[in-house]
């Protein structure tokens, strides 16, 4: 059995042309995983880790506990905040036009997709702005999975204990969003 991580020289130069892009960092948090869920929390900060946007979100249906026990946002968190068609013009003002760093990408997008949909707003974000850190990161690690014939993937949690980053997954939006940035600029470092 391989020692992981076996680090394929070809990821450091893909991190560093992403980079070299001035990237942003996106995280949401959610009121869960279905296809009927919402975004409760976004977050977005630099590639140097500096926040850009924050915000809670009123999703106007009910977290569920075990979303709340996950994240640690409640329904009282949100009662006042404001509700998606407020802070979508925000977030698509500053992610337009530029690369988006996400850490399972295919998850966030799925959830902003679907918070525009039930709020009947336009998606307006390119197909190819965001790039999956957590696909990076696991061709970065190399551990393979025969079952999906690809890399495995591993929790944002266990790539930044890994790799001895600063920052904390806390579940809270834009630390996980710096978090993800930390983990770029030290895959590019290497």
């Amino acid at each position: 059995m391989p020692s992981y991580p076996v680090a394929n020289p070809s990821i450091h130069q893909r991190a560093r042309e992403v980079l070299a892009l001035q990237p942003l960092f996106l995280d949401t948090e959610t009121t869960g995983t279905g296809p009927g869920d919402l975004i409760i929390e976004v977050g977005i900060v630099d590639a140097q880790g500096n926040e850009l946007f924050n915000s809670l979100v009123n999703p106007g249906i009910p977290i569920p506990a075990e979303s709340s026990a996950v994240n640690g946002i409640t329904n009282a968190d949100v009662a006042d905040e404001p509700k998606w068609p407020q802070v979508w013009p925000k977030v698509e003002e500053i992610l337009k036009g530029r690369a988006i760093g996400i850490y399972n990408a295919d998850f966030d997008i799925r959830l902003l997709r679907q918070s525009n949909v039930a709020h009947g707003l336009p998606w307006t974000l390119d197909a190819d702005q965001a790039f999956c850190m957590m696909k990076m990161f696991a061709a970065w690690y190399g551990e393979w999975n025969p079952r999906y014939n690809g890399f495995k993937a591993h929790k944002l949690e266990f790539a930044g204990q890994l790799c001895g980053l600063k920052e904390q997954n806390t579940h809270k939006a834009a630390d996980d969003a710096r978090l993800t940035a930390e983990l770029l600029r030290y895959l590019a470092a290497q």
